[in-house]
């Protein structure tokens, strides 16, 4: 890995100990708290100066490690200043899954309007304390922070902003706490480690929900009664921890045709990867097989946990979805057993109005975009898009 001049690319192999040393210098804490969290790391560290960083992403993915390292600090500090909060229940979550591209944010943010729910905002996941007013955000060197650090990530990957509606100030998705485990999807998904994906893949994550689940009692402790709204694609892989750690959950899964969401997923990584690798060595068949891979166990995992707990999980059609918002949502709060108030309706009427779709088109890439086989993602999607009625659309 040659760095130009003036410019040190860190090496990662046998790196650990300094990490954890500058993270702990940087929060100015030493507790990590306890789990399965080093694990992880230490697999993904041990694949690092393999995997193709460019000089300025070996230091974007040094510096990723190390904002995860001292958000869990600082998130076990909060865990030991607020017992009370620690100890409450986390009663009927709702939580929105599903493929990536099947509209689990529009979805989420949505739902996010309903003042019923409360939410983990964009900069609470870096920073998890109790949510303190939203009047004092601005102010708060944590919300600076994170907004200095989103609008640095948009400005290299612009398509974050207009795929992902990533704002500093509202709901995030829950993979950006679940990151602070270092048993994410995160990490394979960004980086070319195939040794921790096959890890991740074939290893209980339980732990990091129960971690996720103190997270929500740190940053609501001041919302004790208001209801979780949390939105995670990756939970399809994870449905049985899942209810291990929150088994009274209101679970929301959307679906879309493979054939036109694993393409959408692969653009989106595009901006991860360039910010990592550099744009001319993004190796986009490798990162479609990935993908296509892992959505595909993912959705097999999913229905499979289904199956053995029926009604546990109220399903969505993405088109369904794009043509009636809303009376996607009245079915969601009919089936969960939720009041839907006329004001709270007409303000995600409003929410909708005022974030109209950009595209009118169901499909914008396609396998082949990517160096990959529309033939071969039919092959591998067969069950799942038999089951909710996608390959009738092509005679599959």
């Amino acid at each position: 890995m040659n760095a130009p001049a003036g410019q040190i690319a860190p090496p990662f192999s046998g790196s650990l100990p300094a990490l954890l040393a500058e993270a702990q210098r940087r929060a100015g804490l030493d507790d990590f708290g306890t789990g399965e969290w080093r694990e992880g790391l230490e697999r993904a560290l041990a694949e690092f100066d393999e995997a193709g960083f460019s000089p300025a992403g070996a230091i974007a993915a040094r510096e990723f490690l190390l904002a995860n390292l001292v958000a869990r600090l600082r998130t076990v500090e909060g865990f030991k200043a607020n017992p009370q909060a620690m100890a409450r229940p986390i009663v009927r979550p709702m939580i929105v899954t599903g493929i990536v591209r099947s509209g689990t944010t529009a979805l989420h943010k949505l739902l996010a309007v309903d003042p019923q729910f409360q939410g983990a905002e964009h900069w609470l996941c870096a920073a998890p304390q109790p949510r303190p007013p939203r009047a004092e955000w601005a102010d708060n060197p944590d919300f600076i922070t994170a907004k200095a650090a989103l609008d640095a990530m948009i400005a290299v990957a612009p398509e974050v902003l207009d795929d992902h509606g990533m704002a500093v100030d509202t709901v995030e998705e829950s993979l950006n706490i679940l990151s602070h485990c270092f048993h994410s999807n995160m990490l394979p998904s960004q980086f070319d480690i195939p040794r921790y994906d096959a890890w991740f893949k074939s290893t209980d994550d339980t732990f990091s929900y129960r971690y996720l689940a103190d997270v929500m009692r740190l940053i609501g402790a001041n919302d004790p009664d208001r209801t979780w709204l949390l939105k995670n694609p990756t939970d399809t892989f994870s449905l049985a921890e899942i209810l291990e750690v929150f088994p009274d959950a209101m679970i929301v899964q959307t679906h879309r045709d493979p054939l036109q969401a694993v393409p959408s997923i692969v653009n989106l990584l595009r901006g991860a990867h360039r910010m990592f690798r550099g744009e001319e060595n993004i190796d986009y068949p490798k990162i479609f097989a990935r993908e296509q891979e892992m959505w595909a166990l993912a959705m097999e995992r999913a229905d499979a946990v289904k199956d053995a707990n029926p009604g546990r999980v109220f399903d969505v059609d993405f088109r369904h979805f794009v043509k009636n918002q809303m009376e996607v949502v009245r079915k969601i709060y009919d089936h969960f057993g939720l009041e839907l108030r006329p004001e709270v309706e007409n303000a995600m009427q409003d929410w909708l109005d005022a974030h109209p779709r950009k595209s009118s088109t169901m499909q914008r890439f396609t396998p082949e975009d990517f160096g990959a086989s529309t033939e071969e993602l039919k092959q591998r999607y067969a069950a799942y898009r038999e089951r909710y009625g996608y390959a009738q659309a092509d005679g599959a």
